[in-house]
C-alpha cells in the first residue's frame, strides 16, 4: 500500500481502492466537482432538498389506487416524446408550419439544458425504499432537473402565447385552448410525483429553468425564424453548432440515457433547419393546411386533406427511422472498420446505464478539503473492455433523426403536394 500510496499526489484522486479494500467507499462523481468545494457543495445541497420531499411522496404513495395510476400514467404521457413528436408533426402540416418548426426548435432547447443539468449534477431519483416508482425506464436518467417539468412550462405556454399573437380565435376559443394549458402543464408535472419518478425539488428546479427559457425564446423566437429562413450558410452552421454543443455537453462517469436523448433531439432541429433553408423560397409548399385554406374552402375538405396528410406523414416519419437506422448503421460501421475504431452498440448491452434512483449506496464526495488526501473510487457504468470503444448509437441517431425531422418539415410537405393533397 505505501507504493501505491507514492504514486498519488496531493491533488488527484485515485480511482480504485479506497482507505480500505474491505470497504471501499465508492462516491458518485459529477462533472460540477471540478469546480472544487464549490461544486461539491452545491450538489450536497441540492441532494438536501431532493430527500427533503421523501415525506410528501410517502404521503403521496399512500393515496395511490390503480385507477389513479393510470391516469397519471395518460397525464404523465402528454409530456413524453411519443406524444410531442406527434404534436408537432399536426402542427406543422395542419395548423401553423411556422408554429410547428419553433416548437421544435424550443423543445431541442428544452432536452438539451436538462440533459446537460442533469449530466453536470448527476441527483438521484426518489430514494427507492420507501418510493415505489411507477416507471422504471425513468431511473435511466438523473433526477434533478426534470425533462417533463421543463417541457410541460415550455411547450404548452408558448403554444399558448404564439396563439395570443398570432391566431384571431374568439372569446371563447382562448378561454377553452387556456383551460386546456393550464391543465397540460399541472397535470404533467403533478404526474411526476404521483408516479414516485421525481422529487418536489426536481419539479420546482425543472419549472423555474422553463420559465426563464421561455421568456428568452419570446423576446428571440422571431428573430431566430428570420435566421433560419433568410440567413446564410443556415446548413453548414446548424451541423457545426450542434455538433458543438453536442461536444461541450457534461459526460459523467456514471452515465446515463440523457445524451443519448439530447444527440436524438439535436439530430431532429438540425433535420428541420435543412429542410426549412433548402425550400425558403416555395413558400407555398411548406404551409400548413389551414394556413393555405381559403375563405371558400369548405370544413369537409380540409378535414379530408388534414387526415390524409397526418395519415401519410406519420407513415413516412416511421418508415424513415426504420429504414435510414439500418442504411446508416452499416455505412457508419462500415466507415468505423475502414478507419480501424473500435465501436460498441449500447442498446445491446444489458444495464448499460447508471441505476439513478436514491439508495443507501449512493455517495457523493465530501466538501471539505482532506488535509491528507483519501483516495476515493468513482462510481462507473460502463464495463472496462469498451471504456475506449465508440457508440456506434451515437451518430446513427443523430443521422436518422435529421432525416426524420427534413422529412416532417420538407418531405411530406412535398410529397403531399405532387399527390394534391392541397386546399385551394
Amino acid at each position: 500500500m505505501a507504493d501505491v500510496d507514492d504514486q498519488c499526489s496531493d491533488e488527484e484522486v485515485c480511482e480504485k481502492v479506497s482507505d480500505s479494500d474491505d470497504d471501499p467507499d465508492e462516491y458518485v462523481f459529477a462533472p460540477i466537482d471540478k469546480l472544487g468545494v464549490v461544486g461539491t457543495w452545491i450538489r450536497h445541497r441540492l441532494l438536501v432538498s431532493i430527500l427533503m420531499g421523501t415525506p410528501p411522496l410517502v404521503a403521496i404513495q399512500r393515496m395511490r389506487t390503480p385507477f389513479g395510476v393510470k391516469m397519471m400514467k395518460l397525464c404523465s404521457f402528454f409530456g413524453t416524446e411519443e406524444f410531442y413528436t406527434p404534436l408537432v408533426c399536426f402542427l406543422t402540416w395542419v395548423v401553423d408550419a411556422r408554429l410547428g418548426r419553433l416548437l421544435c426548435f424550443l423543445m431541442g432547447i428544452g432536452f438539451y439544458v436538462a440533459g446537460a443539468m442533469k449530466n453536470l449534477l448527476c441527483l438521484p431519483r426518489p430514494s427507492n425504499p420507501p418510493i415505489i416508482p411507477m416507471e422504471e425506464n425513468s431511473f435511466e436518467t438523473w433526477g434533478l432537473p426534470s425533462h417533463h417539468a421543463i417541457l410541460a412550462v415550455l411547450l404548452p405556454w408558448y403554444i399558448w402565447f404564439y396563439s395570443m399573437l398570432h391566431f384571431n380565435l374568439p372569446y371563447w376559443g382562448f378561454v377553452i385552448l387556456f383551460v386546456l394549458i393550464v391543465l397540460w402543464s399541472i397535470l404533467v408535472m403533478m404526474s411526476r410525483l404521483y408516479l414516485g419518478v421525481h422529487s418536489p425539488a426536481d419539479i420546482v428546479v425543472g419549472g423555474i429553468i422553463g420559465c426563464i427559457i421561455l421568456a428568452i425564446w419570446l423576446k428571440t423566437d422571431d428573430m431566430f425564424d428570420l435566421g433560419l429562413c433568410y440567413g446564410s450558410n443556415v446548413i453548414a452552421k446548424s451541423l457545426i453548432y450542434s455538433l458543438l454543443l453536442l461536444f461541450i455537453h457534461p459526460q459523467p462517469e456514471a452515465e446515463t440515457n440523457s445524451y443519448f436523448e439530447t444527440i436524438c433531439m439535436a439530430g431532429v432541429t438540425v433535420g428541420v433547419a435543412i429542410g426549412r433553408a433548402t425550400f425558403t423560397k416555395h413558400s407555398t409548399i411548406l404551409k400548413a393546411v389551414f394556413e393555405s385554406a381559403q375563405e371558400n374552402t369548405t370544413w369537409f375538405t380540409i378535414a379530408w386533406v388534414s387526415l390524409l396528410k397526418l395519415t401519410l406523414g406519420y407513415i413516412l416519419v416511421i418508415l424513415t427511422r426504420m429504414v435510414f437506422k439500418q442504411i446508416f448503421m452499416n455505412l457508419v460501421g462500415l466507415a468505423l472498420r475502414v478507419v480501424d475504431i473500435e465501436y460498441f452498440s449500447s442498446r445491446k448491452i444489458e444495464n448499460f446505464y447508471f441505476h439513478t434512483d436514491y439508495s443507501a449506496s449512493f455517495k457523493l464526495p465530501p466538501i471539505e478539503k482532506q488535509k491528507k488526501k483519501k483516495r476515493l473510487s468513482k462510481v462507473r457504468s460502463r464495463p472496462e473492455n469498451i471504456r475506449s470503444k465508440w457508440n456506434i448509437e451515437y451518430p446513427v441517431r443523430y443521422l436518422t433523426y435529421a432525416c426524420m425531422g427534413w422529412m416532417c418539415i420538407c418531405g411530406t410537405p412535398l410529397l403531399c403536394q405532387s399527390l394534391g393533397l392541397t386546399v385551394q
